[in-house]
């Protein structure tokens, strides 16, 4: 059995004006965290719970933790996905999920991009810009997509993210820009139907059935885009297809773009790998998420996970399992068998 600290950023108050509507919906429920932690004490293991903040480095020197089960978001900056593991590796606290580089990257959409582009992995052709002068799609074709550069759980996207001319894309960068105070990145936009794809494992990854995203039951004004409105207003199992109804060649195609991806981005434990089909059908990646929801009953990676046969206690202590398989402590491993992931 191990002595595991459950670290985690928590929901806030309501953003103030001026500031973004869906401030903070990457974050937490207290909910989720608790659920997380009767997950693994169901299978032996002593369980605390950290804020992940900046008084958080004092309590993980003050207590004797086997292992770090990390579910933070990150506080502040276009990194912040990464500093809480960086300060256990600096501690020298084991902890499940993905290293300092690999969030740090996934969280900067234009970077994981460009991995995906030297990997040989489609993902839509793209521009970044910082300002509203700087906006020149240079060879890119209408309609576009447009979304904030360092934000995570669809925030930033909205029905006015597809840009079918050069008004709306400038209403809309101008509109995220001031904003979410970062930049802004514009991808040509991918028509095909839409996929999320849950893995769990390391040497030799395991993936989850998949899911596709259905739009036909979605107002026609919103667009066929899962957004932040989506993943708020029709969460209900309508609205998704899993196993999706594809063929076993389009299915093997997105098991292996989504693997693919998740080597490329040397991600570890677990991810879900969101993807898309261009005109032709071919699958695209449009983005990785390495710290996928873990909200039972409604995150999308615990619903693959149960399509898949795995109860959430099963999916949680999996996700550690892996960890403690890559940290060589297997001693730690309860009695309560977890399912044999690579």
């Amino acid at each position: 059995m191990a002595v595991v600290g459950v670290m985690y950023n928590l929901k806030g108050d309501p953003p103030e004006e001026g500031e973004p509507p869906d401030l903070g919906a990457e974050l937490d429920s207290e909910s989720t965290v608790l659920a997380v932690a009767s997950a693994l004490k169901a299978f032996g293991h002593d369980v605390c719970l950290i804020e992940g903040n900046d008084a958080s480095l004092s309590e993980l020197r003050a207590r004797s933790l086997d292992i770090v089960f990390n579910m933070c978001e990150g506080v502040r900056g276009e990194s912040r996905e990464s500093h809480i593991p960086a300060v256990l590796e600096m501690l020298g606290i084991p902890y499940t999920g993905s290293g300092v580089l690999s969030l740090a990257i996934t969280l900067d959409k234009p970077m994981t991009k460009k991995v995906l582009a030297y990997h040989g992995i489609p993902t839509a052709k793209f521009r970044v810009f910082a300002s509203e002068n700087e906006i020149d799609l240079q060879g890119l074709e209408y309609p576009v997509f447009v979304k904030p550069s360092h934000e995570g759980s669809s925030m930033g996207v909205s029905p006015s993210s597809f840009c079918a001319q050069p008004l709306d894309l400038a209403r809309e960068a101008r509109r995220l820009l001031k904003l979410y105070s970062e930049p802004v990145l514009v991808e040509e936009f991918l028509p095909g139907r839409e996929f999320t794809v849950g893995i769990i494992g390391n040497k030799n990854p395991l993936v989850f059935p998949i899911m596709e995203i259905n739009f036909d039951l979605v107002p026609e004004d919103h667009g066929k885009m899962y957004s932040r409105q989506f993943k708020t207003d029709w969460c209900d199992e309508a609205y998704f297809s899993c196993p999706a109804q594809v063929s076993p060649e389009l299915e093997q195609a997105l098991k292996d773009i989504a693997l693919r991806t998740y080597r490329a981005l040397d991600c570890r434990d677990l991810a879900r790998v969101d993807i898309r089909l261009d005109r032709n059908g071919v699958p695209n990646v449009m983005e990785i998420n390495p710290l996928p929801g873990l909200t039972p009953g409604y995150s999308d990676y615990p619903r693959l996970a149960e399509k898949g046969g795995w109860t959430y206690e099963e999916l949680i202590n999996g996700i550690l399992a892996c960890a403690l398989k890559r940290y060589n402590l297997l001693h730690l491993m309860p009695p309560r068998s977890c399912r044999q992931i690579a």
